[in-house]
């Protein structure tokens, strides 16, 4: 290890940025993948920096797509890179590059804060090229998370740099508000901070050895937190105001989560399902993906054996962070800056609006990193024990660290391409997940925007065989069959989305005019009527409703024909037509009423 850190020792940030940059840096000739499109490319609000701050009163997602989350540092950022590069994407990708860079050393400073300058090296270089930063670094809108980051690393930093000495300093505390301000308005999760500082607080400051601190430390740091807790309200309500058809998650809640109608008990009991894979997502990232879901991962509706895992893994890892706090403090506070951070998108609090994410691991993972890097330490503490083992051990780690820094890097530059551009991306998810029904549905929009139709029909109806229970998959497959001119398959659609979701009034319109195309009149006007209360076009409405009416009474005055014509022939009643020819061997003294 000594050799390693000695080969670096001049300029162990630099090393540690050129890692960062080498496992990304293939990213910069992506284009704008998934969510990148609606956000960035498609967005007329990135197209300039007129009247910038409009971006402080508007939702991160544009109206068209739901209107939800709140991201405005974030938007300004996409804004000026539109304005430097006039909407060419290597832009965007060179200013994530950069920012995971940054975070990176981010990562370094903190770690050598809390370990020796070796394992703080060795930790940050594998933060670097850790495969699951990856989305996070690769779209464009991960931009946000990298922001976030960025805002609270450095806060954690200035805090921990001002305790060892002492009390904050006045600048300190400006700092920190600022960068607090800034983590909150990039991103929702920046709104952590307060938790970090009060765990940095309680573990590896050397007055946190009390617990609960002494009341003298309570009064000298009370106005610093009130400040910080004045930001966070003052945040929330103006988020709170912008979103306000969002409540207070700000993003419309996971599909599954909202279209089976599970209890709060049973969102917390999915993300306790959840908690092996994070796991397996920070140490073991040899499996990577884009979508993560049901039936791939379960949602619950009550209690399951499948839970276990998880709840045995999160009592263990608390278990361990209290036990550890006096030991190894940095093992203690990576524990819990991971569950801290991961706290905002877990759906343990709030619903959010995925069960997991890639991208959403970049800060957490940061915590993850500082527990192995306290393992390191530990291990080379027990080895330095035994002095023939040790020299022999120290070589092994370094070669080990050597070769996951190398299979690191070569791993996230792989995976980085996936995220090219749509194509690339949305088959490579079908192989990745192919039991998650999201990866499917995401590839039939993609087939079906580039007019594979045959293939988007496939791939939906893989999507509706793995989880029939998204309203608006339904719905989106009933319209891609009404606009081929096929309602018969679309109107079974149209109501099983709606059988599924009753709330959901969109595609009543449209749901309408198939039933009129289809000759179901009545169905049609109460569909019509439905649309009109849901918000949709009276005016077209009453208009499908005239029709159906006189459709249906055209219909009407045709079948009685039919009949009447059909009873002629049976000889049951002569046909008007027959009149003269019957005249003579049958009398006509009655004429059908609907004879003309």
């Amino acid at each position: 290890m000594s050799a390693m850190t000695g080969r670096w020792r001049a300029q162990p940030s630099a090393a540690i940025a050129l890692l960062a940059i080498i496992s990304s840096a293939v990213g910069i000739v992506n284009r704008f993948p998934y969510d990148d499109r609606y956000i960035v490319e498609l967005n007329p609000a990135t197209r300039d920096l007129h009247r910038w701050w409009n971006v402080f009163t508007s939702s991160y997602w544009p109206k068209s797509y739901g209107g939800d989350g709140y991201r405005p540092l974030t938007m300004l950022a996409f804004r000026i890179e539109w304005a430097l590069g006039r909407g060419s994407p290597v832009v965007f990708h060179a200013a994530n590059i950069l920012l995971y860079a940054a975070v990176s050393v981010l990562v370094y400073v903190l770690a050598r804060q809390l370990l020796p300058e070796w394992a703080a090296w060795a930790t940050a270089a594998l933060y670097a090229v850790h495969p699951v930063h990856v989305e996070a670094v690769a779209g464009v809108v991960g931009q946000s998370e990298l922001l976030v980051a960025a805002a609270l690393l450095a806060a954690v930093v200035l805090y921990l740099r001002d305790r060892a000495r002492g009390d904050l300093q006045p600048r300190t505390i400006a700092q920190i508000a600022l960068l607090y301000i800034i983590g909150c308005f990039s991103k929702e999760h920046g709104i952590v901070l307060p938790a970090l500082l009060v765990a940095a607080e309680l573990t590896v400051v050397n007055d946190g050895v009390r617990v609960p601190p002494d009341s003298s430390l309570i009064r000298r740091l009370r106005p610093f937190y009130l400040l910080l807790t004045l930001i966070a309200v003052a945040f929330v309500a103006i988020r709170s105001r912008v979103l306000a058809d969002h409540g207070l998650g700000g993003f419309e809640p996971f599909t599954p989560f909202s279209t089976l109608h599970i209890t709060n008990g049973d969102r917390m009991l999915t993300a306790l399902g959840v908690v092996p894979e994070w796991l397996r997502l920070f140490y073991w990232p040899a499996h990577l993906s884009a979508e993560y879901g049901p039936p791939d991962i379960q949602i619950a509706q009550g209690v399951g054996l499948w839970q276990l895992p998880g709840l045995v893994l999160l009592l263990a890892i608390l278990s361990l962070a209290v036990v550890l706090r006096r030991q190894r403090p940095a093992i203690s506070f990576g524990i819990a800056f991971v569950c801290i951070s991961l706290l905002p998108s877990s759906n343990f609090v709030i619903p959010a609006g995925i069960v997991l994410a890639e991208r959403t691991l970049l800060l957490p993972s940061v915590g993850a990193l500082l527990v192995a890097g306290g393992l390191f330490v530990a291990i080379a503490e027990y080895l330095r024990t035994r002095d023939r083992s040790f020299r022999w051990g120290s070589r092994a780690a370094a070669a080990v660290c050597g070769i996951a820094l190398l299979t690191g890097a070569v791993r996230s530059s792989q995976r980085t391409k996936v995220w090219h551009d749509n194509e690339t991306l949305f088959q490579q998810s079908v192989i990745d997940s192919p039991f998650a029904y999201r990866a499917h549905y995401m590839l039939g929009a993609w087939d079906f925007e580039k007019k594979r139709k045959r293939l988007g029909e496939a791939e939906y109806r893989r999507a509706l065989e793995l989880f029939p229970y998204d309203a608006f998959l339904a719905y989106n497959l009933a319209e891609q069959y009404r606009r081929a001119g096929l309602c018969g398959p679309a109107i079974p659609l149209y109501e099983w989305s709606h059988n599924v979701e009753p709330r959901v009034t969109l595609g009543d319109a449209a749901y309408a005019e198939c039933l009129l195309n289809e000759d179901r009149f009545d169905d049609a006007k109460a569909k019509a009527l439905e649309a009109i209360s849901a918000g949709a076009s009276a005016r077209e409405m009453r208009r499908l409703i005239f029709l159906a009416d006189s459709v249906k009474a055209a219909g009407s005055r045709r079948q009685a024909r039919r009949s009447a014509a059909a009873e002629a022939l049976s000889g049951k009643m002569p046909h008007p037509l027959q009149k003269t020819a019957n005249k003579v061997a049958v009398p006509i003294t009655t004429a059908p009423a609907k004879a003309v």
